[in-house]
This record gives C-alpha cells, structure tokens and sequence, in this order.
C-alpha cells in the first residue's frame, strides 16, 4: 500500500511495506561568490550539494517517527506498525521546489542565509554545513543548513504550522536553546507539524501523528 503526493514544496511518498515516509525536495541552483571568494568550480557545485545533503540528512533523517489511526483501510492494516520520516534534496535545473542561492564565501566568513516560503526561495553559504555556537550554551553547537532546511519543510511563520525562528523574542519556545529552530540541532515534535497537514491530506479516513522522535 503505497501513496504519493506532488506540492509546490515538496513531495510525499508514503512506503507501506517499508515503513516509511519520505519527503523529497528538488532544489535549482545559482552560485554567486562574496567576500573575494574565488569563482566556483565545477566539482565545488557538485561538492556543495553533497555536503549540504549530507548536513540535512544527518540532523533530520529518521528523527520523526509516526503512527496512523483512523477508519481506512490501510489505517487499520498499519494501526500498530510505526512510519519513519526521511527527506532527499535533489539538483534540477527546471520544475524545481525551490530555488536556491549558494553563495560561495571564504573560509569562517558569514554572509546571513534565509528561506522565503512564500516565494520558495533559500539562500545558503560554503559555511552553512560547519557547526558553530550560535548563543545556545556550552557546547551546542548549529548547521546554517539544517536549520534552514527546517523552514523549508514547514517551519515557517508563514506556513500552515505556523512556527517560524524560535530563537526570536515573540516565539513562544524562545527558551528552548537547543531545538534546531532556535541555536542547537535537537528535533521536537512540533518540527513535523506541516509534514503532517499535509500527510493528512493523502489518504482519506487516515490520520497521522508523531508518535515520538529519535
């Protein structure tokens, strides 16, 4: 029993025999350079996707793990079997999710990234894939690109879900330092909100929920 879903953001494939829920991005790529960095190589393109798939994959992938309830069909069949959730970002030069800018910056320079939701547009720098303490406390430390990321499956201030950067003053988890929406790489609950809205939408008479995160 499986099922997919096509959206302007992302796409789902919900893997009954597997047990999984995979949540696929295709990015388009322009490179720019800042600082006096110097002009991107062939194998540096091909080098930054890598890294920046590798950092996601690594803060995000299996972290949520769901259950199904409700009346369907395949509810019933998978009521007691859990769904793990993992994410794949793919290069395409047309018909992409999102259309991100990767500014090539020297080594321990910063340049500000940022994800627009509305008009699906990321900004990410060389540095984005470097951990590096971001005021959470001793020892905690943040991807640019996996926080980032975080926005661009949902949680946006502007998206459905309605979280957006927890580390701002008006953000009711303004407290929770470590959580990778505000300055560490823990995953909540709260970060597959969006994922579920949507999942929500795919089958009907079924109904998923996080269950708990790894």
């Amino acid at each position: 029993m499986d099922f997919k879903k096509k959206t302007k953001r992302m796409d789902f494939s919900v893997l009954g025999s597997k047990g999984q829920i995979w949540v696929q991005q295709f990015w388009s790529y322009n490179y720019t350079t800042k600082g006096g960095a110097t002009a991107w190589t062939s194998k540096e393109k091909k080098d930054f996707h890598k890294e920046i798939e590798r950092v996601i994959r690594k803060a995000w992938n299996g972290k949520f793990v769901l259950s199904v309830s409700g009346t369907s069909d395949f509810a019933n069949y998978f009521k007691d079997k859990p769904f793990v959730v993992k994410f794949d970002i793919d290069p395409k030069t047309s018909g992409a999710h999102w259309k991100v800018t990767a500014v090539k910056v020297p080594k321990g320079k910063f340049n500000g990234s940022v994800v627009n939701w509305g008009k699906q547009e990321m900004t990410l720098d060389t540095e984005d894939t470097v951990e590096v303490n971001k005021g959470g406390g001793k020892g905690v430390k943040q991807s640019g690109a996996a926080h980032e990321f975080g926005h661009a499956i949902g949680n946006s201030k502007h998206s459905p879900a309605g979280h957006g950067d927890e580390y701002k003053s008006s953000s009711a988890f303004k407290d929770h330092k470590k959580s990778i929406m505000h300055s560490g790489m823990t995953i909540k609950k709260r970060h597959a909100d969006y994922l579920v809205i949507e999942l929500n939408k795919m089958i009907p008479d079924t109904t998923f929920s996080v269950k708990s995160v790894k």
